[in-house]
């Protein structure tokens, strides 16, 4: 979801680097929409006036690639698979061409090649994209809403990512819910 109203509002600058925040998972699969879920708080925590804009997404990464044209950077939120780990973990992964993540599902898996050729192929995108994996369980059944464990760590999850991100030049303010 695009804001274009906040491109031309006095107090925003026109040439500011503008972030793109996305949230991918089903949101009708229990914790596979806990991207989208952090998305949007991660995105409602910055503020009106934040040069940030949020995209909720179920797809492929090949979708994705398209939809980055005009960011100068991409933080990207999708649930991980990790029966080792607490699930809500965060864990920020490293995008590489050819590589897969084990434990993301389709949704992320190749995004690292899928940047690679889009830059092959002479399509814009942008300069830092940078992919957080938050651990959840299998998802096994067919709910709009997260399992209680990771609602109730949700915020925290928003915080870690935020603070994460405010070295990269997102500014932020504390989520409370």
């Amino acid at each position: 979801m695009r804001d274009e109203s906040t491109l031309n509002q006095p107090g925003f600058p026109a040439d500011a680097a503008r972030t793109l925040i996305v949230g991918f998972g089903n949101s009708y699969c229990g914790d596979d929409g806990i991207g989208p879920a952090a998305a949007r708080l991660l995105h409602a925590s910055l503020g009106p006036q934040a040069p940030a804009d949020l995209l909720e997404l179920s797809s492929s990464a090949l979708e994705l690639v398209e939809r980055l044209a005009g960011y100068r950077q991409a933080v990207i939120i999708d649930a991980l698979v990790d029966e080792d780990e607490v699930p809500g973990t965060v864990k920020p992964l490293e995008l590489i061409a050819g590589r897969t993540i084990p434990g993301l599902g389709f949704h992320t898996a190749g995004l690292g090649s899928a940047l690679a050729l889009a830059g092959a192929l002479g399509m814009e995108v942008p300069p830092a994209v940078r992919l957080y994996g938050v651990v959840i369980r299998e998802p096994r059944v067919f709910t709009e809403s997260l399992s209680g464990d990771l609602a109730a760590r949700l915020p925290g999850i928003v915080r870690e990512i935020a603070a994460a991100e405010s070295a990269h030049g997102l500014s932020r303010g504390a989520p409370d819910a």
